[in-house]
């Protein structure tokens, strides 16, 4: 016992040392508020991880109320971002430096000299002369420089001061200049995109010179910015965009290779930025006399597209001659054919192959070649079809260019990624031949050239989407929408907002009957017996059961607005909730842990008011979310696809994949056959005139819905391309607990 006893108080003093906490890299952020994320460790406390953030452990506790129940590893916390505690600049650590060093030196040559003569006058004169000028000067003026610094540029402000910054509401007015583009501006203020597109709704990467924008009154006292990765995006296109060297990339994003994923976040490199790019008062009166143009006005959000506003929209009338042309095709396919050598995959390795990198985009060309062998059966399409494998190189492109030269091709399917993408689109341009992004998300993809079509519907068709599931199916809902909040999304949240009070009654009105069934439910809910309860709280206003009872009062009428609130506030959402009419709730975040948590606080509440969850977007990839819950909420999912296997045609072309290809055919297989089906049955209808009438053009697909319109209502570009505006929904059937497709554009009859 004693030697147990002995080796414990060996091991004590390291078992309980706390580790050492270092400030993270990881930063993200929330409005107009930065924070760290901090992965605890095991050893770290909430004490050391406040002295080292520079923050109190009750604004941890406050911002992570889970800590409060014990700090376990692997928690990730939220803390505020701070400067570093002042200790940066001390110098009485250089002091004692500098001290032992005069003093050897000066007292051996004073001492005797001083005894024996009489001078010690002298002595105090030439030692306080001789410190200062040689040696403290010298050591401390590290610490005088950064002082000094500020005073000289706001007494001569830099030219790009006087020209570029205008006090407006919400930051400064700042004139873009020849060449810049939005990034360039972004690294000069050390703003982040998404901060800077938040200010100036609707403004390109690629403003013209002239145009005043906005820079945000936000300090950053980092020496990078963030950016969020796009999908297909590349290491090599970000330093081109952001026109940074590669080594000092690479020193802020270590772990980073040569390809980056969607949504990643990445440290763009920049000069630190001092107080001096914000004007004082004083320099601002200066600034008013130079001539530059007013900030532009906030562009108007346009009003809610439905499918009655085509009035000015030409009718567009299929032709004879047009189905019997042979049209000229390229498809244009990543299929890394070099590591390959044929398309002609033997069966038996064809359900192996599908899961290689080389062969990912396989069943997209499988599924569109179904679809051409289908159309040549059935309509007799006659097609010249060039397919090449282009991979996200600039190389890759420009070599398919030169084996489509001189063709006269009536259409281009591809590239995939945006490198190729952008070396073609140049050329379909310059010939005039439709091109098709079957995958970009961006939407950017279509600016300036009319000839692209973008078929991943983004932001502008959600909000479409939306307005006409709420307009045709749940006018008299009471809606909200529960997001996150970010920075990043809340130009989009506020314009779906805005199309959803135009989409919805402004008032709705709800009979006695329906009024006092909710009553009931309550009543027993509260286990109240034959009686009633006396009052009823119905969104906020109380009302007397008994009124209804007796045939006082025999309905309500409902003042109906859209009800916005963050992941944060679901407290209020739960006391806003309907008891007499549908709760439509729209979800909006992709975050697995947003989508847990809203779910946890809404399913108790499910069982006393009718909800249906609008899951936006992509929330059938989160396969943690408990089906029980989701059909307890009648969740309408929002996607980009979705097959429905109970339809004939679904049914019939899976056989066939598998008959044909030995494997079950996954999205891209589905897409590959309603792109062929839509553009290759558009051009059979409407010839060379294909793009003027897409908006007339609604075939039946497989796994996507298209709907263009024949002008771009939601660009202010004149010159731009077509775009998608259809998002895919579906919804689980009750009865047969099976999903089936939901279309919003379809007015529901009661």
């Amino acid at each position: 016992m004693a030697l147990l006893f002995f080796g414990l108080l060996l091991i004590s003093p390291a078992a309980f040392a706390q580790v050492e906490v270092k400030r993270s890299t990881e930063t993200t952020r929330i409005g107009s508020k930065e924070y760290y994320m901090h992965h605890v460790t095991q050893g770290q406390t909430l004490y050391s991880i406040s002295v080292a953030y520079n923050v109190t452990v009750e604004e941890i506790e406050k911002l992570n109320p889970e800590v409060k129940d014990g700090l376990k590893a692997g928690h990730v916390l939220g803390i505020p971002v701070r400067p570093m505690a002042e200790p940066k600049v001390e110098t009485p650590k250089e002091e004692p430096k500098v001290e032992p060093k005069v003093e050897p030196k000066v007292e051996p040559k004073v001492e005797p000299k001083v005894e024996p003569k009489v001078e010690p006058k002298v002595e105090p004169k030439v030692e306080p002369k001789v410190e200062p000028k040689v040696e403290p000067k010298v050591e401390l003026e590290p610490a005088v420089v950064p002082q000094a610094e500020p005073k000289t540029v706001v007494v001569e402000p830099s030219p790009r001061q006087v020209t570029a910054q205008k006090r407006v509401e919400g930051g400064y007015a700042r004139v873009v200049r020849q060449g810049e583009d939005l990034y360039d501006i972004a690294k000069e203020f050390g703003i982040d995109i998404s901060e800077f597109k938040f200010f100036n709704p609707g403004l390109s990467n690629t403003p013209a010179p002239g145009t005043s924008v906005i820079i945000p009154n936000v300090a950053n006292e980092n020496d990078y910015i963030l950016h969020y990765c796009e999908l297909n995006e590349r290491v090599t296109s970000l330093l081109k965009r952001w026109k940074v060297d590669e080594a000092a990339f690479r020193e802020k994003n270590v772990s980073v290779g040569s390809h980056v994923f969607m949504n990643q976040v990445v440290l763009i490199p920049i000069e630190p930025i001092s107080d001096f790019y914000w004007m004082s008062d004083q320099q601002e009166e200066i600034v008013e006399a130079v001539d530059t143009p007013e900030p532009e006005p906030e562009p108007e959000i346009k009003p809610v597209i439905s499918l009655d506003d085509m009035e000015d929209a030409p009718v567009c009338v299929a032709r004879a001659e047009n189905a019997q042309r042979c049209y000229k095709v390229a498809l244009m396919v990543p299929l890394y054919l070099s590591g390959i050598g044929s398309l002609d995959v033997p069966k038996e390795k064809a359900a192996k192959s599908q899961k290689s990198r080389s062969l990912s985009f396989l069943q997209f060309y499988e599924g569109f070649m179904m679809a051409v062998d289908a159309m040549k059966e059935k309509t007799g399409l006659k097609l010249d079809l060039t397919v090449i494998d282009v991979i996200d190189n600039p190389v890759s492109a420009e070599n398919a260019v030169s084996q489509i030269e001189g063709k006269d091709l009536d259409l281009i399917v591809g590239p995939f990624f945006g490198n190729a993408f952008e070396v073609v689109e140049e050329y379909a341009k310059a010939n005039n031949i439709p091109v098709v992004n079957p995958v970009s998300l961006r939407e950017s993809v279509i600016e300036n050239n009319p000839n692209v079509v973008k078929l991943r519907a983004g932001n502008m068709g959600l909000i479409l989407t939306l307005s006409n599931l709420v307009k045709n199916v749940y006018p008299e809902s009471n809606v909200f929408i529960v997001s996150r909040e970010k920075a990043a999304d809340s130009l989009f949240l506020t314009q779906l907002e805005h199309h959803l009070n135009m989409a919805i009654n402004d008032q709705v009105t709800i009979n006695g009957d329906d009024f006092l069934q909710f009553a009931r439910h309550e009543s027993e809910r509260m286990e109240m017996g034959s009686q009633m309860v006396p009052t009823l709280d119905v969104e906020g206003q109380v009302y007397s059961v008994g009124d209804f009872e007796s045939g006082a009062s025999n309905k309500l009428v409902l003042e109906n607005t859209v009800k916005r609130y963050s992941n944060s506030q679901m407290g209020s959402v739960r006391s806003q909730l309907s008891g007499v009419r549908n709760n439509l709730i729209i979800a909006y975040g992709d975050d697995n842990v947003f989508a847990t948590q809203l779910l946890n606080s809404l399913t108790g509440t499910a069982n006393r008011f009718p909800i249906t969850l609008v899951c936006v977007p992509n929330w059938e990839k989160n396969e943690k979310l408990l089906v029980d819950n989701l059909l307890k909420m009648n969740a309408i999912y929002v996607a980009n696809g979705f097959a429905d296997y109970s339809s004939d045609e679904v049914k019939r072309f899976v056989l066939k994949f598998r008959s044909k290809y030995s494997t079950e055919p996954r999205h891209y297989a589905f897409e590959g056959y309603d792109v062929a089906t839509y553009f290759l049955g558009a051009l059979m209808n409407y010839g060379d005139e294909m793009l003027d009438c897409l908006h007339c053009y609604e075939p039946q697909l497989l796994y996507t819905n298209y709907k263009f319109y024949y002008k771009n209502y939601l660009k202010s570009v004149e010159e731009t391309g077509k775009e998608n505006l259809s998002w895919t929904l579906y919804q689980y059937d009750k009865d047969e607990v099976e999903l089936r497709p939901l279309d919003p554009f379809k007015k529901e009859k009661k």
